[in-house]
């Protein structure tokens, strides 16, 4: 049965969200500027929820955010939540999230670069290439409002490798332990508090803006239903994996005691040919 979307308890963090308020170029490059505190001149979006394959046998992502600057610098700004709090997205529990953090930071970086070269180009036209996750909950357990990461050296930290790639993460729970004010009122904005700067407010507005908008709410009730059916039949086919794996073992061992045929059949469940075809493997014969 299809599960009602609560347009009303929706927020920002809702990753379907998040990626078309950030369609607003000048929200999107002001959170930017905020988050590194760098200028930018102009952003680009080549796509939104920009999907990306390393070569063509490898796993393939889906960004939430990519955009690039006028110098083809890459930013990808990923929303990450546990839980319900996403409304469409809530498989994995914080633990597994946590875990695979620092992975799939590594592969979206690897994927970026292959991505940014082309056939012929030198590796110094790779640009600088930004992952930036936003969490609603703390990713290192360190308390810390940002966690930002380079290659170093780790007999002298001082020196950078210079491979122009950073990871940020940013944790929502810890808004109150930063001195930066707009950052601090983002994070609070993120973890469910009220908008108070104008930057927040700003992001509010277009928030409801877009949710109580009814070409966006059918897209998203369209793209839900497709990933609930989804969910459903892989469940169902693991189901049907998982009983025709118990049904073998049953046949594998009654075959093993030398059980007659139609007794193998009554309790594995399996057809003849499927029994002949295991005792066949394990070099029996059944009668």
């Amino acid at each position: 049965m299809y599960k009602e979307i609560d347009w009303d308890a929706m927020t920002i963090t809702n990753n379907f969200l998040f990626q078309e308020v950030l369609r607003n170029k000048e929200l999107c490059a002001h959170l930017i500027e905020n988050i590194l505190h760098i200028q930018i001149k102009d952003i680009h979006y080549p796509q939104a929820e920009k999907s990306m394959t390393a070569q063509l046998r490898s796993k393939s992502i889906r960004l939430d955010l990519y955009v690039t600057d006028v110098d083809n610098n890459v930013y990808d700004v990923e929303m990450e939540t546990t839980g319900n709090r996403s409304v469409l997205y809530s498989d994995l529990d914080k633990e597994t999230v946590i875990s695979e953090l620092p992975l799939r930071t590594r592969y979206y970086q690897s994927v970026i670069s292959t991505n940014m070269l082309k056939k012929g180009m030198h590796y110094r036209h790779l640009r600088k290439a930004f992952v930036i996750f936003i969490c609603t909950f703390d990713p290192f357990k360190k308390g810390l409002p940002v966690y930002h990461f380079t290659y170093r050296c780790k007999e002298d930290v001082a020196l950078e490798m210079g491979d122009k790639t950073e990871n940020i993460f940013l944790n929502a729970k810890a808004a109150n332990k930063t001195d930066d004010r707009e950052l601090s009122a983002f994070l609070s904005y993120i973890n469910g508090k009220a908008a108070t700067t104008p930057f927040t407010k700003c992001l509010e507005k277009e928030t409801v803006r877009i949710k109580n908008d009814d070409g966006w709410r059918y897209r998203i009730m369209t793209l839900d239903m497709e990933i609930q059916d989804m969910k459903r039949r892989n469940a169902q086919k693991v189901k049907k994996e998982t009983e025709k794996e118990i049904n073998e073992r049953v046949a594998t061992d009654m075959i093993k005691d030398g059980e007659p045929l139609a007794k193998i059949l009554k309790y594995s469940k399996l057809t003849e040919a499927a029994i002949r075809k295991l005792a066949k493997s394990m070099g029996v014969a059944v009668l």
